[in-house]
C-alpha cells in the first residue's frame, strides 16, 4: 500500500475491503449493526496493521482513522449495491 497521494490510499484501501466483503459475503450481505461493527472493525484493523512507512505516509498526507473507516464503509456500501443488482 505505499501511494504517494490520498486518492491512490484510499483506492488501495476500498480494494482490500472489497476483497474482504467478497470472500466473506455472508458476514456482509446486509446492512446491519453487525455488519456496521464489522466494517468499522475491518477499517480499524487495517489502521492497526500499517508498517512505519505507512504510517509516515498517512502522517504526510493527513489522513487519519476516520478516513480509513469512510474509505472501508463506502466499499461496503458499493459491494452491498453490487450484490442486490446481481440478485
Amino acid at each position: 500500500m505505499s501511494k504517494n497521494n490520498k486518492e491512490s490510499v484510499k483506492q488501495s484501501i476500498q480494494e482490500l475491503a472489497m476483497g474482504n466483503y467478497k470472500s466473506y459475503p455472508e458476514e456482509y450481505n446486509e446492512v446491519s449493526v453487525a455488519t456496521t461493527e464489522n466494517v468499522q472493525s475491518l477499517a480499524n484493523g487495517y489502521w492497526d496493521s500499517r508498517d512505519d512507512k505507512e504510517i509516515q505516509r498517512d502522517e504526510r498526507l493527513g489522513i487519519g482513522l476516520e478516513d480509513y473507516q469512510a474509505w472501508t464503509l463506502e466499499a461496503f456500501e458499493a459491494f452491498v449495491e453490487h450484490e442486490h443488482m446481481l440478485n
